[in-house]
């Protein structure tokens, strides 16, 4: 097979390497840059087509140092292979969306073959007539007893140049999160003295007549503490994204203490620290450690797959009737839109408790802070 009977992977490399580290880009983003090169801009050598990118692609000094390095790092192709490239998307602009495969002439050296036009290159073979209207497959991921229906996966990654690429998005960005933390503050003095107490200054001045030196109180400090329960069974799935987020916002909150803790379906006897489900602790001692702490719950409780499980609902209220007596204030922040909690164990838990349970978006979390701090 010749060289131009496959489309090289042009920019594909740094464009996966963007999405791993989280970078939010998309197919479009990925066509803008091929038809910048098309329309010749980007060319003259590895810093103009680094300048491109750098123009097209990176929105922030993260993603600007991202891409440099890359281009450090990945070696200079070989003249060769830029003549092919050049080729390829010669014939990529020439051709037009509706152009057939041609059929490859000759033996296994031969050129002769015209180049298919796909929307987007990539570094599989053209598809023929017969498969351009083939998607990605999806397969069911395995599923432990008890978890219920296991949750649809794909089986292999889609082609970059089929109507759709499956890429998560959370929720609500890092950013937000962590603004939203910031929102949740119990102020208190604490520590040493080093603020200057203005009135009790005046106070002294005026009792003695003579003051020898100002009065001092300690700073303000954010006294708020945070326990936050995720559920990591396999109806949550969707939303790890979003979990990870969560765990990574904590760490930016300005909190005194916030602690996360997974569990599955509900909290029963252990919680754990990772979202696949080890390193266990007893559930009571994470309660007590972080009593007169303010305690959100993420989970679906069974909207997820419509589930209607009383004994679930018993099991959960008695846990949420446990926590109430050693936390000041309980949210339960619900993934699935309230119209889809009706007729499941959701619909139960929410009627049942004194509990506030909200549906999961960046309305309701600024709710949930400001329930958490007190404001009901």
């Amino acid at each position: 097979m010749s060289d131009t009977a496959r489309l090289p992977p042009l920019l594909l490399g740094l464009f996966r390497e963007l999405l791993a580290n989280g970078v939010p880009l998309g197919v479009r983003d990925y066509l803008d840059a091929l038809r910048a090169l098309q329309l010749g801009f980007g060319q003259g050598g590895r810093q103009a087509l680094r300048g491109l990118v750098l123009a097209l692609w990176a929105r922030s000094d993260a993603e600007h140092r991202l891409i440099t390095r890359w281009f450090d790092v990945v070696p200079v192709p070989a003249p060769a292979l830029v003549d092919v490239i050049d080729e390829a998307l010669a014939k990529v602009q020439a051709s037009g969306a509706d152009q057939a495969v041609g059929k490859r002439q000759g033996g296994a050296g031969s050129a002769g073959g015209k180049l298919a036009a796909p929307a987007v290159p990539t570094d599989r073979p053209p598809p023929d007539a017969a498969s351009v209207a083939a998607h990605a497959r999806v397969s069911f991921a395995g599923t432990h007893a008890g978890s219920g229906l296991p949750v649809p996966r794909l089986s292999a990654e889609p082609v970059i140049d089929e109507d759709y690429v499956l890429h998560p998005h959370t929720l609500v960005s890092l950013r937000e999160m962590a603004v939203l933390w910031r929102r949740y503050r119990r102020s208190t003095r604490r520590g040493p003295r080093r603020e200057l107490d203005l009135a009790a200054t005046i106070r002294e001045r005026c009792r003695r007549g003579v003051l020898a030196q100002p009065l001092c109180r300690p700073r303000r400090a954010n006294s708020a503490r945070l326990l936050v329960l995720a559920d990591a069974s396999a109806s949550m799935d969707p939303w790890r994204p979003f979990l990870a987020t969560l765990a990574d916002s904590l760490r930016l909150g300005r909190l005194a203490s916030a602690e996360l803790r997974y569990f599955s379906n509900l909290p029963r006897r252990q919680l754990f620290a990772d979202v696949d489900l080890s390193d266990p602790q007893p559930h009571d001692d994470v309660l007590r450690r972080h009593a007169g702490a303010g305690l959100l719950v993420v989970s679906d409780a069974g909207s997820a797959r419509g589930y209607l499980n009383r004994r679930r609902a018993l099991q959960t209220a008695a846990f949420l009737a446990e926590a109430a007596s050693l936390f000041s204030a309980i949210v339960w922040l619900n993934p699935m839109p309230r119209t889809r909690w009706a007729g499941t164990t959701a619909a139960l838990v929410a009627a049942g408790s004194n509990v506030s349970m909200l549906p999961l978006d960046a309305a309701h979390l600024l709710r949930a802070v400001d329930i958490l701090r007190g404001n009901k």
